[in-house]
């Protein structure tokens, strides 16, 4: 099986051969597991840099996910399926290999059919039906968005399927280590100011781990920057990965602080958090509903509410055996329903599936169109 594998960043990742050492090293997440399983042939941005010619001039000039579209439209057929992990790729994709009928398999991955904006949210709904019909297989991470799409956009429910997000837990593992703080990561949808309103009466360091993303602030980020008193106790700054890493290690716990969404924002920083044994305390939104245990692996508490977000971080940090206890628990949990592993094994299958079920289909329909024989 051939994949060309659509993602929609690149340009910081290190080449190949350094990226497999550092994984080996334990220096980063291991990326490269899943590219290896569907034999991937990346279509992100270090690719369009390696490109001449015409497609090397449009990526000089357009935007990124239109050339990676063209690019895409131009080299499905020297694949057995694409896989878009892009839906800023995804959504156009598949309304074009419905429009040109094209029977390369594409299978897409959806974190979001909605939107914070009802007019936009609107229009990508109506893309999402329209393009359903060049798509072979969905794979969603949140139920909530999962059900939307069968129950109210009529996707199959045999063709949408809800998987693990897939940590990696050897990367993020639990670092025994003095716990002298706690921190907040993370840019999409963050509610920064509510958590530096609820941190100002109290005296317990926060890092809050956020910045830019190629040069570009979130809207949310842009927010946190604009709070005009930041207290002595909140420090603001980007991590690489090992450096978030230890500063997971050093955290008591992790706070997720979103605003209200019926997506799972916050649901990364979640995942690393358990992984490296430690609680969370996050907003409870009408998307993030599908990994934290309340009161076992994490605590709940209302959208932009500074006093109940206050409550719960000098309630946890007050009680060290209940973080301990909390900790282990989620860690328990990563090992048991999210470990990378087992998310590479349930993408190939789905990727291989995508294929049978298109090859069977070709069979099917050349056998239905055999001429009539009275033999």
């Amino acid at each position: 099986m051939k994949t060309l594998y659509i993602i929609s960043k690149g340009l910081e990742k290190p080449s190949d051969e350094e990226q497999r050492k550092l994984e080996r090293d334990n220096r980063t997440i291991r990326g490269s597991m899943l590219e290896d399983a569907i034999n991937a042939t990346v279509l992100d941005e270090r690719y369009l840099q390696r490109e001449t010619g015409v497609a090397g001039m449009l990526y000089r000039y357009l935007p990124v996910s239109l050339v990676q579209l063209i690019l895409a439209l131009r080299l499905h057929k020297n694949f057995d399926l694409v896989y878009s992990y892009s839906e800023k790729v995804g959504f156009p994709l598949s309304v074009c290999f419905r429009l040109f009928n094209i029977k390369t398999p594409h299978v897409m991955m959806v974190s979001r059919i909605t939107s914070a904006d009802q007019r936009k949210g609107w229009w990508k709904q109506k893309l999402f039906q329209f393009g359903q019909k060049g798509v072979t297989e969905y794979i969603f991470w949140s139920s909530v968005q999962r059900n939307l799409a069968v129950e109210k956009l009529g996707v199959p429910e045999t063709k949408a399927h809800f998987i693990s997000r897939g940590t990696d837990c050897k990367f993020w593992h639990v670092i025994p280590r003095k716990t002298d703080m706690i921190c907040s990561v993370g840019m999409e949808m963050r509610d920064y100011p509510t958590l530096i309103e609820a941190l100002k009466p109290l005296d317990i360091p926060c890092h809050l781990a956020t910045g830019q993303k190629r040069g570009e602030l979130f809207d949310t980020v842009k927010n946190l920057y604009e709070v005009e008193e930041i207290p002595e106790n909140v420090t603001v700054g980007t991590r690489n990965l090992e450096e978030l890493r230890d500063l997971y290690a050093r955290s008591r716990f992790v706070v997720v602080s979103v605003l209200p969404s019926d997506s799972d924002n916050g649901l990364t920083t979640i995942l690393e958090a358990m992984a490296m044994g430690k609680p969370v305390i996050y907003t409870k939104t009408e998307g993030q509903v599908d990994i934290v245990e309340d009161g076992v692996t994490g605590i709940p508490v209302p959208a932009e509410d500074p006093k109940a977000l206050r409550k719960a971080i000098q309630s946890l940090w007050n009680d060290p055996e209940r973080v301990e206890r909390m900790g282990a628990e989620a860690r328990k949990y990563i090992e048991r329903e999210q470990r990378m592993e087992d998310h590479v094994a349930k993408v190939k299958q789905i990727l291989i599936d995508a294929v049978t079920e298109t090859q069977k289909g070709w069979m099917d329909v050349s056998l239905n169109t055999q001429p009539y024989s009275s033999e």
